[in-house]
């Protein structure tokens, strides 16, 4: 029953944004609301009559032809026959079809179609914190009990064009040694891929707990997307692309970049944003990268931007511990 009603709980809070949209008023005219898609801006633009969408236009000429124009052409009519936002995204055009959506709900939200959502999210009684106080109070999990804790955490996305994304990562195991704590987290990184194929990558990092108790001089002990440190459990996973399109490999990044990060302090991965802020002095600085180049990677910037941003979140929560306070 506990099991459950979790599930229940997460979905109604974190997917469908924390309350249900309903029909409000009755309006005529065309609302319009505009955000960046793939490539640029799209503009949704829908006309309303009474409580019915009867049209749909979207501009959004920078998008990706034969990808992102598929949503452009084929979203309007799935609107307007569902008479909502809320429809199924063109294959292979996810993060297209995704701004579409999100920009139909801002313009019904407009129209008065449906009720500005006031949810627990944002602004409401609930937040990240209470939600992960739930999450590790209403079952056994957390300190003294059967499992270990879990965590919801803001993350920093970034795209290939170098867009900002407030996603969340899932922090699934935390485990405190005698002096560093053992993390599992779950996060996306690639979206420029078909939903069919967009898996998130799962990480488990080793993060010290220094003598100074600064969360500045916290290191990264270990950093692995498949064994733990003893190589004795998978407790990561490589979500990305095999090789990626710009032809970095797995293996390239286990051999040449993942290392980049291990005995590297807060102090350090937080002036980090992407690949550009890692000098070539830096980079080649470590055992066995003297004749390597970070340029290398700089093709493949959604999986190496993202560990980074990963890592910065990871050190946000480490710093929540109480060790830290």
């Amino acid at each position: 029953m506990k099991k459950m009603f979790l599930t229940f709980f997460i979905t109604a809070l974190l997917l469908s944004g924390c309350s249900s949209p309903t029909t409000a008023s009755k309006a005529k005219g065309n609302f319009s609301a505009t955000g960046k898609g793939y490539g640029g801006d799209i503009t949704v633009t829908i006309d309303v009559d009474g409580d019915k969408i009867t049209n749909v236009t979207i501009e959004g000429e920078k998008e990706t032809p034969d990808i992102g124009t598929l949503a452009i052409d084929e979203m309007p009519e799935r609107i307007k026959s569902a008479n909502t936002w809320d429809v199924d995204v063109v294959s292979g055009a996810t993060i297209t079809s995704t701004t579409i959506k999100k920009l139909t709900k801002e313009a019904m939200t407009q129209a008065g179609l449906i009720e500005e959502e006031v949810g627990a999210c944002v602004g409401g009684d609930m937040s990240v914190d209470s939600i992960n106080e739930f999450l590790n109070s209403s079952v056994d999990m957390g300190p003294g009990s059967y499992s270990n804790a879990i965590a919801i955490i803001p993350i920093n996305h970034v795209n290939g064009p170098r867009d900002e994304h407030d996603f969340y990562a899932f922090v699934n195991f935390k485990y405190v040694a005698r002096n560093y704590i053992k993390y599992q987290i779950t996060y996306l990184s690639c979206t420029c891929r078909s939903a069919a194929v967009n898996y998130w990558m799962t990480a488990y990092v080793e993060l010290t707990l220094p003598e100074s108790k600064d969360i500045k001089d916290a290191k990264v002990r270990t950093l692995s997307f498949d064994y733990d440190a003893e190589q004795e459990y998978l407790a990561g996973y490589w979500g990305d692309s095999n090789p990626t399109p710009a032809g970095a490999s797995y293996e390239d990044f286990k051999e040449q970049y993942i290392p980049f990060f291990i005995d590297k302090d807060y102090n350090y991965i937080s002036t980090l944003s992407t690949t550009d802020d890692i000098s070539v002095e830096d980079y080649t600085a470590g055992e066995g990268r003297e004749n390597l180049s970070i340029d290398f990677f700089t093709g493949s910037s959604v999986s190496t931007n993202n560990i980074i941003r990963m890592l910065n979140a990871l050190y946000e929560y480490h710093g929540t511990d109480e060790y830290f306070n």
